[in-house]
C-alpha cells in the first residue's frame, strides 16, 4: 500500500513536472513572440535603444542608434559611458548630467530632453533622449539604466530656421490665445517683440497687459471687436490701431492671423503684427491732402465745367485759363470732345451719357489739348445736377494731373530698371557651417568653381579647397572677427583658382548667423569677381606713372588745372622754371594770374566753348605774363582728362615770342619789298616810257621837226632821264634800308 502511495506521489510530481515544463516553454514562447515584437516595433519607429550597466559602466546600443551618428556598431565597440559623454556635444553636457543624476538619485522617475550629438561627419545630430532606471540593488542603488534615442535633426533644424526667420521679422510673430473665460496670452513671441512694442518676448508672455495698456483708447474697442468677430467665425483677424511706444513715440501697428478653435472651446491665432508707420503716414498724408483738393475744387480752385449730355459746355471757370491757356468765354457753346484726345473721345462721351441713371462718376484720367497745342493729363469727376434747377447740367471737377502721369510712368520704368538690375546680378552666394562646410552654394558658384570637385558633390566639402593656401590665415582670421561680432558685416578680398591656371580675385561679404540659441550656427557670404577690376587698377596705376614720368620729364612747360574753378591742381618743373613762380605759388593760382588783364574775356570765352563742345583737345596762340611782368606768346595745346576725381584739362605751351618777332620783322621786310616792287612797276615806267616815246618821235618824224622842237624834244627826254634817276636812286636807298 506504502509502495502504491509512493508511485502515485510520483506520478503526480511527474505530471506536475511536465505540466511546469509546458507553461514554462509557453512562457518561453510568449516572451519570445513578445521580444520579436518590440524588435519590430523598434525597427518600425527607427529608434535607437541604450542600456547602461552603471556597476560596470558598460553601455550597450542597438545598430539604430550607432547609425544615426554615422558608426557601426563596431566602430563603437567597447561602448562605455565615457565614450557616450565624447560623443554629446559640450554644450549639452551639464543639462543631461543633471537629468540622469536626478534620475539615479530617485528624485525623477525618468528624463527626457532634446540634446546635440556629434556625428562621425563633424556636422551636430539633434536626438530626443529618453531614459529611466529600470533595475535598482536591494539597497537602493541603480543597477541598470535604459533608453531610447530619436533623431529629430529635420525638425529641429525646420524649428531654429522658422525661429531665425521670425526673429528677423521687421515686427513681432506670436501665438495669441484666447480662452473661454475672456482672458488671453501671448505664446511663442519672436525676438522682434522688443523694437515693435518696447518689451522683451519674456516679459510680454509673462504679462500681456503691457501692450493692452499702451494701445490708444480710441481704437481699443475697434480692435477689441475686431478679435471678437475673429473668434466667432473663425474669419482671418487683420485690424491697425495705434500703439504708445515706451520711447514715447506713437506708432501704427497692422495686426493679421488665422484663427483655429482648440478642443477646450478656446481660440487661438497664428498672428504677426508690422510696424506701419511710415506707411500709414504717407496715407493719412495722401487722405488729408484728398480733403484739401475736394475742398479746393469745391472753391474753384481747379477747373470746373457744365455740360449737357452730348458734352457742350454751358460754363467754365475762370482757372481754365491757368490750366489750359484757355479762356472760358472760348469754351461757351464749345463741344468738349473737340479738345480731348481722339484715343479717349469715346471713353469720356460714354461716361457723360451714362450719367443718365447715375448721380457721380469718376473717370479714368484723359488727355486734353493745351492752347499751345501740347496734351495735358486731365482727372474729372462728374455730377449729375440735371435735376438742379440753379445748375441744370453735369458738373465737371477737373484737375491737371500730368506731372503726377509723368512722375508714376518714370517711377515705372525706373522701378523695372532696377528690378531687371537686381534679377540680373550674378555674385557668388555660400554659406558653411562654423567648421568651414559647405552647407549651401548658389548656381554662379558651381559654374566658377564647380570644377574643384570633380565628384560634383560640393555641400559638405571643406571651403578652403576653393581659396588659395596664402589667403588661408587670412580667411579664418576675417572669420574670427565675424565670430566675434555677429551680424557684423565684414569684407576680405581671396583670391581663388582659376580654371586655366591663375587666380580668380572675388571680393566677399561675411556674416555669422546665429542660431535660437544665440550661438554662432553658420557663415553666410556673398561675393564678385573683381580680377577685372584690380587689373583696371593696376593699369591705371601704371597708366598714372607713365604719365606723372612724361608729364614732370618734358622740357616744355605743362600743367594740369580745373576746368570748373580754372585753379591749377599740378604743374611740371619747365613751368616752374619759364614763368618764374614756385610750385606752391602755382597750386594757390589760377590761369587768370598768368594772364594779362586784356586777356582774361578771351580766356573765359575759350572755357565757355570748351564746355559746350565737349572738345577733348584743342590748340591756339594766348598772350601769358610772367612773375616778373613780362608778357610772352605761347602756343597752348590741351587736352580735356579726369584728373583726381575732378574734371580737368592738361596744358603743353610752347613759347613762340621769338618766333612771332621774327615773323613780324619777316613781314616788314616784305612790306617794303612791296614799295620797292610798287616803285618799280609804276616810278620807273612812266619816265621810260616818255623817253622810248621822245626817242622814236626823234627816229621816224626827225625830218618833220625843226631845230627849235628837236631841240624841245630832247629837253624833254633829258627831263625824264633824270626824273628816272631819281627813281632808281629811291629804289637803292630803299632797297639798302630794307636790307
Amino acid at each position: 500500500m506504502e509502495a502504491l502511495k509512493s508511485l502515485a506521489n510520483q506520478v503526480v510530481q511527474l505530471f506536475e513536472l511536465r505540466k511546469n515544463r509546458m507553461e514554462l516553454k509557453e512562457v518561453g514562447s510568449n516572451l519570445s513572440l513578445e521580444t520579436h515584437r518590440l524588435n519590430n516595433i523598434i525597427n518600425a519607429t527607427r529608434v535607437g535603444t541604450w542600456e547602461w550597466d552603471i556597476p560596470n559602466g558598460k553601455s550597450t546600443v542597438n545598430e539604430r542608434w550607432a547609425e544615426m551618428l554615422g558608426y557601426t556598431l563596431k566602430e563603437l565597440e567597447p561602448f562605455n559611458f565615457e565614450k557616450f559623454q565624447k560623443l554629446l556635444h559640450p554644450m549639452d553636457a551639464a543639462d543631461i548630467n543633471e537629468k540622469i543624476t536626478a534620475c539615479l538619485d530617485k528624485k525623477s522617475d525618468f528624463y527626457e530632453g532634446e540634446f546635440r550629438f556629434l556625428h562621425k561627419k563633424g556636422f551636430i545630430v539633434w536626438i530626443h533622449d529618453l531614459g529611466k532606471v529600470v533595475k535598482w540593488a536591494a539597497d537602493g542603488q541603480p543597477l541598470l539604466m535604459a533608453g531610447t534615442h530619436t533623431d529629430i535633426t529635420e525638425r529641429k533644424n525646420t524649428e531654429i530656421q522658422f525661429k531665425t526667420i521670425s526673429n528677423n521679422i521687421p515686427g513681432a510673430v506670436f501665438r495669441y490665445k484666447l480662452f473661454l473665460n475672456g482672458d488671453n496670452e501671448f505664446q511663442l513671441v519672436s525676438k522682434g517683440a522688443k523694437s515693435l512694442w518696447g518689451f522683451s518676448s519674456h516679459e510680454i508672455m509673462k504679462d500681456s497687459g503691457l501692450i493692452w495698456d499702451r494701445i490708444e483708447k480710441d481704437d481699443l474697442e475697434g480692435l477689441l471687436r475686431s478679435i471678437e468677430k475673429s473668434a466667432e467665425d473663425l474669419s482671418f483677424w487683420v485690424d491697425e490701431w495705434r500703439y504708445h511706444h515706451p520711447d514715447g513715440t506713437i506708432r501704427w501697428h497692422k495686426g493679421s492671423g488665422n484663427p483655429s478653435r482648440m478642443e477646450s472651446g478656446n481660440t487661438i491665432w497664428d498672428s504677426v503684427i508690422l510696424d506701419i508707420t511710415p506707411q500709414k503716414v504717407t496715407e493719412l498724408e495722401i487722405e488729408q491732402s484728398e480733403k484739401r483738393f475736394k475742398g479746393m475744387v469745391q472753391n474753384g480752385s481747379d477747373l470746373i465745367a457744365i455740360l449737357d449730355l452730348e458734352a457742350n459746355y454751358y460754363y467754365v471757370s475762370p482757372t481754365s485759363e491757368s490750366v489750359l491757356g484757355i479762356a472760358p468765354e472760348e469754351f461757351i457753346g464749345k463741344n468738349a470732345l473737340e479738345y480731348i484726345h481722339p484715343d479717349y473721345r469715346e471713353a469720356v462721351y460714354t461716361s457723360i451719357s451714362s450719367l443718365k441713371h447715375k448721380n457721380q462718376l469718376a473717370i479714368e484720367p484723359f488727355r486734353f489739348r493745351h492752347k499751345n497745342g501740347t496734351w495735358r493729363w486731365i482727372e474729372t469727376i462728374f455730377t449729375n445736377l440735371l435735376e438742379d434747377p440753379a445748375v441744370g447740367g453735369i458738373v465737371a471737377n477737373s484737375r491737371d494731373i500730368t506731372e503726377r502721369i509723368l512722375t508714376e510712368q518714370r517711377l515705372k520704368k525706373s522701378e523695372a530698371y532696377y528690378r531687371g538690375l537686381y534679377e540680373s546680378q550674378t555674385n557668388y552666394v555660400l554659406r558653411t557651417d562654423m567648421n568651414g562646410d559647405y552647407t549651401y552654394v548658389n548656381k554662379k558658384f558651381v559654374e566658377e568653381f564647380g570644377w574643384i570637385y570633380p565628384d560634383g558633390e560640393i555641400l559638405g566639402k571643406n571651403c578652403m579647397s576653393s581659396i588659395l593656401e596664402y589667403h588661408h590665415q587670412k580667411v579664418k582670421d576675417v572669420v574670427s572677427e565675424c565670430i566675434a561680432e555677429p551680424g557684423r558685416v565684414f569684407k576680405i578680398e581671396i583670391d581663388k583658382p582659376a580654371r586655366k591656371g591663375g587666380a580668380i580675385t572675388t571680393l566677399w561679404d561675411f556674416i555669422c548667423v546665429l542660431d535660437a540659441d544665440g550661438q554662432p550656427s553658420e557663415m553666410q557670404s556673398l561675393g564678385l569677381d573683381i580680377t577685372d577690376r584690380i587689373q583696371h587698377e593696376k593699369d591705371l596705376k601704371e597708366s598714372e606713372q607713365r604719365y606723372s614720368n612724361l608729364f614732370h620729364l618734358s622740357p616744355q612747360p605743362m600743367w594740369v588745372y580745373e576746368l570748373a574753378t580754372l585753379k591749377f591742381l599740378d604743374v611740371n618743373k619747365a613751368a616752374i622754371k619759364h614763368y618764374g613762380y614756385s610750385y606752391d605759388e602755382f597750386l594757390n593760382m589760377t590761369l587768370r594770374e598768368i594772364r594779362p588783364k586784356s586777356e582774361i574775356p578771351k580766356l573765359e570765352a575759350a572755357i565757355k566753348q570748351l564746355l559746350q563742345k565737349e572738345k577733348s583737345y584743342s590748340r591756339g596762340e594766348y598772350l601769358h605774363k610772367k612773375r616778373n611782368g613780362q608778357e610772352i606768346i605761347v602756343e597752348i595745346q590741351s587736352n580735356v582728362l579726369l584728373y583726381q576725381g575732378k574734371k580737368a584739362e592738361v596744358i603743353l605751351a610752347t613759347d613762340i615770342t621769338e618766333r612771332y618777332k621774327h615773323i613780324q620783322a619777316i613781314e616788314g621786310q616784305n612790306e617794303k619789298l612791296k614799295k620797292i616792287a610798287w616803285m618799280q612797276s609804276h616810278g620807273v615806267r612812266a619816265p621810260l616810257a616818255r623817253i622810248m616815246g621822245l626817242v622814236e618821235l626823234l627816229k621816224t618824224d626827225s625830218d618833220l621837226l625843226g631845230e627849235q622842237e628837236k631841240e624841245q624834244v630832247l629837253k624833254h627826254i633829258m627831263t625824264s632821264a633824270t626824273e628816272l634817276d631819281e627813281v632808281i636812286r629811291e629804289i637803292v636807298r630803299t632797297s639798302h634800308e630794307t636790307l
